[in-house]
């Protein structure tokens, strides 16, 4: 670890006393194994947990629908370890469409998925004729400001609310750090998720997501960004809109959860 070694050996100090000396040279090295723990905690915590993002058209829904159970058995004779859930977009620009992704993995895990290719073929036979592609996105969680992790828990619930803020890219760190900053009194709800998009938007997009059973629990979470804001991060309207001042696009889609054409590893195919 360049520039991070912590040098312990008695002849470095000179300091009167032997107790004395051997009480501070036993110190320094605690200090220098603290040292280490954290930073070998901080690479593991930058290690990315990666969403994959795939959103489609349906042109012919029964026949999709069919098809794509197929590919889904695939990936569990192949004993896919990713999880792959499934949603329809209710609500935005994109209502009527389909969205499939993964959530929870890393690069590595990702690039060592089963038989690509093989996966390829089996989605362009089963699934393909019945959709017209939209986008491929890549998200990175964003573990700071989130107060929940429901997507890489596996318990994608019934349906999540998802914001897409976009910044200027010269804004982008003074968003982050500000809203880092306000999440520093984060509560346990409601239960907000952050993500930086990171391939596949037009300029630096997060995204929020609310996950949630029912339209009570709008009500909970605060009705408008703002209130869900200072109710997660116990802050102020002030403070809230003076990180949001970098916002300079919010557009926003409900999502229904579709456990049928979803698979968990662990779980079998639902019926």
């Amino acid at each position: 670890m360049k520039n991070s070694r912590i040098l312990t050996d008695n002849h470095q100090f000179s300091v009167s006393g032997g107790a004395l000396s051997h009480a501070l040279v036993t110190f320094l090295k605690l200090l220098a194994f603290a040292a280490l723990t954290l930073t070998a905690s901080s690479s593991i915590a930058q290690v990315a947990s990666v969403g994959q993002i795939y959103s489609y058209t349906i042109k012919d829904k029964p026949s999709f629908e069919e098809g794509y159970r197929r590919h889904l058995a695939w990936h569990a004779a192949q004993h896919d370890a990713l999880v792959w859930y499934a949603w329809t977009v209710d609500s935005g620009p994109r209502k009527g469409s389909f969205i499939d992704g993964t959530f929870g993995a890393t690069f590595s895990q990702l690039d060592a998925r089963p038989s690509p290719k093989d996966d390829g073929d089996d989605f362009m036979r089963n699934v393909s004729p019945y959709v017209a592609p939209l986008d491929v996105e890549t998200w990175i969680l964003w573990t700071t400001p989130s107060t929940a992790t429901p997507l890489e828990d596996k318990k994608p619930g019934t349906m999540l609310d998802a914001f897409f803020l976009q910044v200027e890219p010269a804004a982008t760190l003074s968003f982050e750090a500000g809203l880092e900053r306000l999440a520093a009194q984060k509560r346990n709800a409601p239960h907000l998720t952050w993500y930086k998009i990171i391939r596949g938007a037009d300029m630096p997009t997060y995204v929020l997501m609310l996950k949630r059973e029912n339209l009570a629990q709008i009500e909970t979470a605060g009705s408008t960004l703002v209130e869900m804001l200072r109710n997660a991060y116990a802050s102020d309207p002030a403070q809230t809109e003076n990180v949001l001042k970098n916002v300079r696009n919010i557009r926003s889609e409900i999502w229904s959860y579709q456990s049928r054409l979803a698979l968990i590893p662990g779980h079998a195919l639902e019926p």
